[in-house]
């Protein structure tokens, strides 16, 4: 944990029978771990009855290779397969807490990067997620990571990272923009 520069929270919001299998998921989580400079992990949606037992006990959304609450990474990254996913992540971010509107996370919080099949549309999530990635993630995932490496050395914070994403064109970042419907 202490030797790598960027850590990376990776979700598949859905339950973990249902996201292990995931091909996408694993080749990110395997890409970003054969790295010496970057650690990735991996979280899924609970089930409501785990989900009480979370709140009940005050347990946050954690990952499960260390059991790591997901609000101590770098990143949380989510791959949406469907449009389903949405309210999971939104459920996924309250229990870690992590607020839902991005326009209200500060320096402390991890920053939230959508991905996927059901991201080329970024709107009706924009938000939530402080970035989307609309294609491969394979390479993004690299370059955000170097990004976030690059932006950390240099002293700078959430709206530095957020504007060298943007300008990167890595990613689309929603705060950057002015959308007109």
């Amino acid at each position: 944990w202490e030797s790598v520069a960027v850590r990376w929270a990776l979700m598949y919001p859905d339950a973990y029978e249902i996201g292990l299998p995931n091909q996408g998921l694993q080749i990110l989580y395997e890409g970003l771990n054969e790295r010496d400079d970057v650690l990735a992990e991996r979280t899924y949606a609970v089930w409501p009855d785990m989900e009480a037992q979370m709140r009940e006990h005050r347990i946050p959304q954690f990952t499960v290779e260390s059991h790591r609450p997901v609000a101590a990474f770098d990143v949380l990254g989510v791959s949406f397969p469907t449009e389903l996913g949405y309210t999971n992540l939104l459920t996924a971010l309250d229990l870690a807490g992590i607020p839902l509107h991005a326009a209200n996370r500060g320096e402390g919080h991890p920053l939230v990067v959508a991905g996927g099949h059901c991201s080329f549309n970024p709107e009706p999530m924009a938000d939530f997620v402080d970035a989307v990635v609309m294609g491969d993630g394979e390479v993004a995932v690299l370059r955000l990571s170097d990004l976030i490496r690059d932006v950390k050395a240099a002293g700078g914070g959430r709206a530095e990272l957020l504007d060298a994403i943007a300008a990167s064109g890595v990613a689309y970042v929603p705060s950057r923009y002015e959308v007109s419907y």
